[in-house]
Formats: C-alpha cells, structure tokens, sequence
C-alpha cells in the first residue's frame, strides 16, 4: 500500500541538500540579518554589530555575496568567522550559495564602523 502522503510532505532526508521554496528567498536584509549569529571569538560580539560586513547581495538565482572584512588582515580567525558565515546562512530560504569577499578598504575602524552598542561593550566611549 502506498503512503497517501504527497511528494512535497514527505520528510526531508538526512543529509540531503536544502531545496529552494518557489516564491520564497531570502533577500540580501535577511542574510544580514542572519550574520548577527556569526560571534567574533577573540572580541565576543557579533560580525554585524562589529561593522565588519559591509554588504550583502542576493542575486535572482539564490546566490549571496557577503562583503566584509576582518579586524585585522592577518586575523588568525578569518577562516573560522567565513566558516561561520556559510553555517548562519545556508539553510535561509532560496539561498543556494554564499561567497565570502574579504575586503581590506576601507580598514576596519571600530571607532567609526561598530554600532553604539559594540563600542560600549569594547570600551570605545
């Protein structure tokens, strides 16, 4: 006997790749949105928050780009926090792919670029 259950409820299998939802991506403020899950380790705040994404795009075919940059360009961190940003991202609906662009100008100045919250909790004011 068949189960009646049609194609589109079957569950998910395990491990298998997430498929776009027709009619539903997310756009380029819901993948910033998500980057404030991405935590710098070695200053405890979010990427967001820290000013270091500078951009983000959403292309029609669910292709991200995220501009950012990194506290310092020899951050020993940078492959970590990229790897964070394709974790907080890949299951967002209609994304298919996230490419990190590293950008180093403008440098990274949390005097300017964090958010008022960031500076209080680095000690900036």
């Amino acid at each position: 006997m068949e189960d009646p259950k049609s194609e589109a409820e079957q569950p998910a299998q395990v491990g298998s790749e997430p498929q776009p939802v027709p009619g539903l991506t997310a756009t380029g403020a819901d993948v910033h949105e998500a980057l404030r899950e991405v935590i710098d380790p070695e200053l405890g705040l979010d990427i967001v928050s820290l000013g270091l994404v500078y951009g983000v795009t959403v292309d029609n075919d669910g292709d991200a780009v995220v501009s950012m940059t990194l506290t310092t360009p020899f951050c020993p961190m940078g492959p970590m926090l990229e790897s964070q940003v394709h974790s907080a991202t890949q299951f967002l609906p209609g994304i298919r792919d996230v490419k990190v662009d590293l950008i180093w100008d403008p440098p990274w100045d949390p005097h300017t670029m964090a958010s008022d919250e960031a500076k209080l909790e680095l000690g900036l004011y």
